[in-house]
């Protein structure tokens, strides 16, 4: 979905009264509606019939940022895929139970490190990060504003 803000909006979003779908702004007498929530599948559907002032997530390349879709057929697939493993046939449900073996602590084994073995240095101390070290984050900020001007 291509959404761009060229002139964010300076009005106050907490100041707007809220609306079904977002806020009523006050200046200009539209709604604003709230996209920061929601996937871009659900963004187009309210944005569908309207054309109304949205306020949204925005990253660097200042394209808007969406919530992710739920996964849909993972589990469904799994779950088919476990039941065509399972024996279906009568004979396999006469089946005798598996007998369950328990194990003792006297029966583990010792386990034995070599004179060899690498050593581990110590974790570092917990505390702030570096500046200039870690990842880079990634900068996001919210605007307000008509995306169709």
């Amino acid at each position: 979905m291509h959404l761009r803000v060229l002139e964010p909006c300076r009005e106050n979003w907490d100041t707007m009264e809220p609306t079904a779908v977002g806020r009523r702004c006050q200046a200009c007498e539209r709604e604003v509606i709230d996209l920061t929530g929601v996937t871009e599948r659900q963004a187009k559907r309210l944005l569908a019939d309207r054309r109304a002032c949205v306020r949204m997530r925005v990253g660097d390349h200042g394209l808007p940022l969406f919530r992710r879709e739920p996964p849909r057929l993972g589990p469904a697939a799994a779950a088919m895929a476990l039941a065509a493993c399972a024996p279906h046939t009568p004979e396999a449900q006469r089946l005798a139970p598996a007998i369950e073996v328990e194990r003792t602590a006297s029966e583990r084994p010792t386990p034995v490190i070599p004179e060899a073995a690498p050593r581990v240095a110590a974790a570092p101390e917990p505390g702030p990060p570096k500046p200039g070290k870690g990842p880079a984050k990634k900068r996001e900020r919210v605007l307000m504003g008509d995306p169709w001007e």
